[in-house]
């Protein structure tokens, strides 16, 4: 989630934006930059995502759209697992290295179709592109 810009961007089409970060300064920032934008309906935590959304479960947080954005590595097996669990309706994944996105992607595919990918040029004149995948259940 890192200082809530995906999340607060999203904060006035759902009824509840969470957003998971292990960086405490950017879990600060994001709470900080909810309030300055008037946004009462997210919740910031931070910990390690696989942790934290196993916890969530547990409470019965049932989303409808789970938007992803890991690192470079990509997501925890442990993370998709369990939201395979969830069962979200939608799942966008945005990625900076398709090659674990293809990864994850394929774990995705027991119970999602890809619907859309839209690759994104955020470095000119460099190999390196950003991807936004539609996730959608089966």
């Amino acid at each position: 989630c890192g200082i809530g810009t995906i999340g607060l961007y999203m904060a006035d089409k759902a009824k509840h934006v969470y957003g998971v970060e292990v960086v405490p300064a950017a879990i600060e920032d994001a709470k900080k930059n909810a309030q300055l934008n008037g946004y009462d309906n997210t919740t910031f935590v931070c910990g390690k995502a696989e942790s934290v959304i196993l916890d969530w479960k547990q409470q019965g947080i049932q989303p409808d759209v789970v938007m992803v954005d890991p690192p470079r590595k990509g997501c925890d097996e442990t993370f998709l697992n369990t939201l395979l669990e969830l069962n979200p309706k939608r799942i966008v994944y945005i990625s900076c290295n398709p090659a674990t996105q293809q990864r994850d992607a394929q774990i995705l595919a027991q119970n999602y179709a890809l619907k859309e990918i839209t690759p994104v040029d955020m470095f000119p004149q460099t190999t390196h592109i950003e991807t936004v995948a539609l996730f959608e259940r089966l």
